[in-house]
């Protein structure tokens, strides 16, 4: 038996609904497009169109991946991030929208200070490096992370965008394959895990229940890379390089005194669009404080 699109639609929105999803009309009909290889304009306008028994099998199976709250971004295996579809799977954080702050604070960096060697630390999709990459022209982009997942996946990315010649990936601990091969950078960006052990349970179940428990946890307190990141900053951005930090709302102040005690300079905070702390720039000063 065949199956039109509003029976689809209208199967999928009892589920989700019922499961309490808010975004369950946009997931429904993302999830369907997904299925049938059709925009949602092509949903809306035709509801009688019939779908062949394999497109709503896939349909359904995607529909109950939902249903359990694995997040719609992992089932569409795509995410939208400063206008560019990004591959995303299980395995690899889901970038934010909150991020597209630290990227647009970037590109404003790089483009006043002429940076062109830039490293993007725990690199995850590659969203930031490649944003960057794909904004400027004359950048180079490390893209650096300790997950295989993410190494793959971020070397697909490259791949999707064509920037194979200005964009490598590097598997390396926070910055250690930098500072074994004396390499140097003018701009370090990173969104590193930030999250308190402590709140961890208390994240939506999305989230929680799949998204990589590395990619999202800073230790007890929630600034274990903070820490990390700063010390090895030093040995590896120039003198006057630029480190750029995403941030949690509640975290200005205690980032702040970390780069201050290893002898960051010019440092400063940026809201995001709802109006909460959210980017940490500083500039390399060259002191170390043990």
């Amino acid at each position: 038996m065949k199956n039109k699109i509003n029976e689809l639609l209208k199967y999928g929105y009892e589920i989700l609904k019922n499961e309490e999803i808010n975004s369950y009309i946009l997931d429904v009909q993302l999830l369907l497009g997904k299925a049938i290889n059709k925009s949602r304009l092509f949903i809306f306008i035709n509801g009688d169109y019939e779908v062949t028994e394999k497109e709503a099998q896939d349909y359904r199976r995607y529909i109950e991946l939902r249903e359990k709250k694995m997040p719609v971004k992992y089932i569409l295996r795509e995410c939208e991030f400063m206008g560019l579809n990004f591959l995303v799977t299980p395995g690899v954080l889901i970038p934010r929208p909150d991020t597209e702050t630290l990227v647009e604070q970037a590109l404003d960096k790089v483009r006043s200070n002429n940076f062109h060697n830039i490293c993007d630390l725990c690199c995850g999709t590659g969203a930031i490096g490649l944003s960057i990459a794909k904004f400027i022209n004359n950048v180079n982009i490390k893209c650096c992370d300790i997950s295989p997942i993410a190494l793959k996946v971020a070397t697909e990315n490259i791949k999707r965008f064509s920037l194979q010649k200005r964009v490598e990936v590097i598997k390396s601990d926070l910055l250690q394959y930098f500072i074994e091969n004396k390499m140097k950078f003018q701009m370090i960006i990173s969104n590193p895990p930030y999250v308190k052990k402590s709140m961890m349970d208390t994240l939506m179940e999305d989230v929680k229940n799949y998204e990589p428990y590395e990619a999202l946890c800073g230790g007890e307190d929630g600034l274990v890379f903070y820490r990390e990141i700063a010390k090895e900053s030093l040995t590896v951005l120039n003198k006057g390089g630029v480190l750029m930090l995403e941030i949690g709302d509640d975290q200005k102040d205690e980032v702040s005194c970390i780069l201050k005690k290893y002898g960051f300079i010019n440092i400063s905070c940026v809201k995001d669009l709802s109006g909460k702390d959210r980017v940490i720039s500083a500039v390399a000063g060259g002191k170390i404080i043990e």
